[in-house]
């Protein structure tokens, strides 16, 4: 909704018929008509049939992904609905922190308001099983891939984006030397040729391990 009051034209694209009534039902209580298409990631080029200047996939989403392979797939079709000099903002949890020191959080940053308690339940290097607590007393639980962050970025680039941005809860990673609760990617289309590279005179384009190299690679199927 803020993007459509910021003036954004904006299309609300979920596999949930359920969750797509919901937003556009948010949307209608003000005052917005919400554009909702029923789309699969693995298939979006399927049922989208328009270029955009960005995809938006926040809400730790991309991490409902077990599969390596429908991950790629995701990625794939993100970068193939963007227009030439688009760009994929994408978001999941630190992982790299829960699994290696354990759950903590600043509280900072919610998605689901502050009211609301969501810490993990189990983890390992292949689920993530989060508990959510509500005021009422009612109880969910999602079960999620708790992918690294180097990983999803190496994805990134092998599917084509040349160019990330990685931010710490929407900071720098550098401003701030505390652990985050989120990463935040900002990957974009724009294709660098060796010019452009020369000209920027910075490592703007960094090519990381492969995938198989890298850690979660282990649960590709």
């Amino acid at each position: 909704m803020r993007l459509i009051e910021e003036g954004f034209e904006v299309c609300s694209v979920d596999g949930s018929a359920e969750m797509l009534a919901k937003a556009f039902e948010n949307g209608k209580r003000r005052g917005h008509i919400l554009r909702t298409i029923q789309a699969d990631w693995r298939w979006l080029n399927r049922d989208v049939h328009a270029s955009y200047d960005a995809v938006i996939c926040l809400g730790n989403s991309f991490n409902h992904l077990f599969s390596e392979r429908d991950r790629r797939k995701t990625l794939a079709e993100f970068y193939a609905v963007l227009k030439h000099d688009g760009c994929l903002i994408l978001d999941q949890r630190n992982y790299d922190a829960i699994l290696d020191e354990g759950f903590s959080t600043k509280h900072k940053y919610y998605y689901c308001g502050h009211q609301v308690s969501a810490e993990p339940e189990h983890i390992d290097e292949g689920l993530a099983r989060f508990k959510y607590s509500f005021p009422d007393g009612s109880v969910y639980y999602l079960n999620m891939c708790p992918i690294r962050r180097d990983y999803t970025r190496t994805l990134m680039q092998e599917v084509g984006f040349q160019k990330i941005d990685t931010y710490a809860d929407f900071e720098d990673e550098e401003s701030d030397d505390s652990t985050p609760d989120f990463y935040i990617h900002v990957a974009e289309k724009k294709y660098f040729g060796d010019q452009d590279i020369a000209d920027r005179g910075d490592s703007a384009i960094e090519y990381g391990p492969s995938s198989s190299d890298a850690v979660n690679g282990k649960d590709a199927s």
